[in-house]
């Protein structure tokens, strides 16, 4: 068991989902694929802008594809672009000396990231790493600060992003500080449901490749205790051992078999310190 796949197969016979072709509403770039552009316009944030501001940043904006392990961003140097992910995974993180890696977040598609830096004048805190073949919109420093002073709607916009991105790192915070592992797993598995999640006909996965290593780093934990927490998942039957599937370098995976919801209630008993066959 070295990877996770998460499907919740929630509603009987459904047929399995493709994700339609973005409709033409002058909101598109032309160098990306159908669904890349869906996938960009589903994005909370891109998705909250108005018209225009979403043209001008795609003017702007230039597609690179990149491979599985390209390093983006290293850290300590200057950040040269403000970055999109138009589809696959990017990782935030550090490369030890000791040859380990440490993962604070996946950025996934629809997110953006890398504005700070870009604005402030400082060097990168984090490494930016393709987690898989992806591919990205990159805005380049000068042009982003054209948009920054052109339009006051995106200095805003730029500020309620960060604003929800330092919310999110201490939620985080405060989970590794309070929560026991076993109900850090699950809530990691709800976000990544969120953020990677697509419909089959068995229902919902996790559609990028994660080895439980990965897991355990941006949780903050040893692989074998990850093992543990979701051999009691297995147990419990919410999780599933699931095979390889496209593009997952021929990791074996994992499937949540109870609804959504019930993923949902997992949480809620753990929060509530019912018992439950997860180690702490």
């Amino acid at each position: 068991m070295t990877a996770l796949l998460s499907t919740i197969p929630a509603r009987p016979a459904a047929a399995a989902y493709t994700v339609p072709a973005a409709p033409d509403t002058g909101v598109l770039h032309p160098d990306l694929r159908p669904a890349e552009n869906h996938s960009l316009k589903q994005g909370a944030w891109f998705s909250s802008l108005s018209l225009e501001l979403r043209r001008a940043i795609l003017a702007r904006a230039r597609v690179r594809h990149v491979s599985r392990g390209t390093l983006l961003v290293r850290r300590g140097n200057h950040a040269s672009d403000w970055v999109g992910v138009a589809s696959g995974a990017l990782r935030l993180g550090t490369d030890l000396s000791d040859g380990r890696s440490f993962t604070l977040d996946l950025l996934g598609p629809g997110d953006w990231y890398g504005d700070i830096e870009l604005v402030d004048g400082g060097h990168c805190s984090l490494e930016m790493r393709a987690h898989v073949n992806s591919t990205l919109l990159l805005v380049c420093k000068h042009d982003l600060h054209c948009l920054i002073q052109g339009s006051p709607e995106l200095h805003q916009a730029l500020l309620q992003l960060d604003c929800r991105r330092l919310r999110h790192m201490l939620r985080r915070m405060e989970e590794l500080q309070t929560a026991p592992l076993a109900q850090r797993v699950a809530m990691q598995l709800q976000r990544l449901l969120r953020q990677f999640g697509r419909s089959t006909a068995l229902g919902e996965r996790i559609d990028v490749a994660l080895p439980q290593s990965d897991l355990a780093s941006l949780l903050c934990a040893s692989r074998q205790r990850i093992n543990g927490v979701l051999r009691a998942m297995q147990a419990l039957g919410i999780v599933s051992t699931s095979h390889a599937w496209p593009g997952s370098a021929g990791h074996a995976g994992r499937r949540l078999k109870r609804p959504r919801s019930a993923a949902n209630a997992y949480v809620t008993r753990l929060r509530a310190g019912s018992s439950c066959s997860a180690p702490r």
